[in-house]
């Protein structure tokens, strides 16, 4: 079943070529000559950390999500659907000299209505928590505590790399789409990142029933491998932490250390 599902999905894909070369859509995608110039997204360590307590009581760990793209080429998907059906998720990529191709991919997009009102690429990245023993190593064990955050958006954000890329930001949030949208684009230009701030809805963990103790917070970029990049060696993240409880009840989160321990953006 997933083998005709994936053929009808390369032929619509196939129609729909002439629509996908820039974000936006409309110009024609010329045959790719040279080779492929592949994004890579890479996560930050999670390690910009606050501790909260919602209105019913509960605890959260709350942590910003930053994605780089410190590839070859933009990264760039295009989303079509007819009325309400599923989208249908491509990966544009450029060749070196000129052209390009349109990938088929297996990636979901959601709808963000809680403040984020727009088309997310769902679960792009994931975010969770794990205990630590007394020499640092990971507790045997799944804790099952996840991010709920509905997915990326992608757009240009910030500039991190000044070597790499443009200097000014190229894709925009409002790409994203409306919620009737049938076609919408988005990506993330070479040598810049995607930022969503802790204070965003879904950029939490629920630590209630969490003791004090010691804590991995790792993040994953796009963990169900949809996408073409690079590499997938440097699609993992990690900040160590240390959880505990004050005087007055409330929590507190110290950063110990993160992994790897230089980021894109700090070198």
């Amino acid at each position: 079943m997933r083998g005709l599902w994936m053929l009808g999905w390369l032929a619509e894909a196939i129609a729909i070529v002439v629509m996908v070369a820039a974000c936006g859509g409309g110009t024609a995608l010329e045959r790719p000559v040279g080779e492929p110039s592949h994004p890579d997204l890479v996560p930050e360590p999670p390690d910009v950390l606050h501790t909260t307590v919602e209105d019913d009581g509960t605890n959260l760990i709350r942590f910003s999500s930053v994605l780089v793209n410190v590839g070859e080429g933009d990264f760039v998907l295009q989303g079509k659907r007819a009325t309400d059906e599923h989208w249908m998720v491509t990966q544009v990529l450029h060749y070196t000299e000129s052209g390009g191709e349109v990938v088929p991919t297996e990636a979901r997009l959601t709808w963000g209505g809680d403040g984020h009102d727009h088309w997310h690429v769902a679960r792009i990245a994931t975010y969770d928590l794990a205990e630590l023993d007394d020499s640092g190593e990971v507790v045997e064990g799944d804790l099952g505590l996840t991010d709920t955050k509905v997915g990326f958006c992608f757009y240009d954000t910030h500039r991190v790399l000044d070597d790499v890329g443009p200097e000014e930001g190229v894709y925009e949030h409002e790409e994203c789409g409306d919620e009737d949208d049938q076609e919408l684009g988005m990506g993330l230009s070479v040598g810049w990142s995607d930022t969503y701030d802790w204070s965003l809805p879904g950029q939490s963990i629920d630590i209630t029933d969490l003791p004090d103790g010691r804590y991995r917070l790792s993040a994953r970029a796009d963990p169900n491998d949809w996408f073409d990049e690079v590499t997938r060696d440097n699609n993992d993240a990690s900040t160590d932490f240390e959880l505990t409880t004050r005087e007055d009840g409330l929590r507190s989160a110290e950063v110990l250390r993160t992994q790897p321990e230089s980021s894109p953006s700090t070198g």
